[in-house]
């Protein structure tokens, strides 16, 4: 399954992939924004990123578990997004996405891919809500988010830090 935009397209990681998505995570220009200082933790080993990034993001067989998928341009990985459990009393999930290199970001391919995905929720999956809570000191995932056609919904502090709920729906 290929799910194809305009300038970039989404299929399944693949389980050996995942350690790829975890040099993305933790050793890319984009690990700053998903752990580290910012969030007041340590970048994981490999052994704990397995645990936090099950099998099931990696194949088919529990899809209301989660799922990852590689975002390419020109055929070319440059970053992951993902859904992880749907919530059955709101019939909803949040989303995650990084996109590794400088020189991939700010050309409008993580909001295109926040919109592949969620029609693929809303269409394929028959989701309700699809939901991003993201540390208020990430501006560019923010706007991406945004760019996608999510709202703000709530903001909260936790552990210190301002956080903000962002939300689109299946109209």
């Amino acid at each position: 399954m290929v799910m194809v935009g305009e300038n970039i397209s989404l299929r399944p990681l693949k389980i050996e992939e995942r350690i790829m998505f975890f040099k993305w995570a933790t050793r890319s220009d984009a690990t700053p924004y998903w752990y580290g200082e910012l969030y007041h933790d340590e970048i994981p080993s490999y052994i704990v990123f397995k645990h936090e990034w099950p099998d099931y993001y990696f194949n088919h067989d529990q899809p209301h578990k989660g799922r990852c998928f590689a975002i390419l341009h020109d055929n070319r990985p440059i970053g992951q997004i993902n859904y992880n459990e749907v919530h059955q009393e709101d019939n909803s999930t949040e989303l995650d996405i990084i996109i590794a290199k400088s020189e991939d970001q700010n050309h409008g391919f993580g909001p295109e891919a926040i919109r592949i995905l969620t029609h693929y929720l809303f269409d394929v999956m028959r989701l309700n809500i699809c939901r991003a809570e993201i540390l208020h000191k990430n501006p560019r995932a923010i706007s991406a988010y945004k760019k996608a056609g999510f709202q703000s919904v709530r903001k909260f502090i936790r552990d210190g830090l301002a956080w903000e709920i962002f939300e689109t729906c299946n109209t």
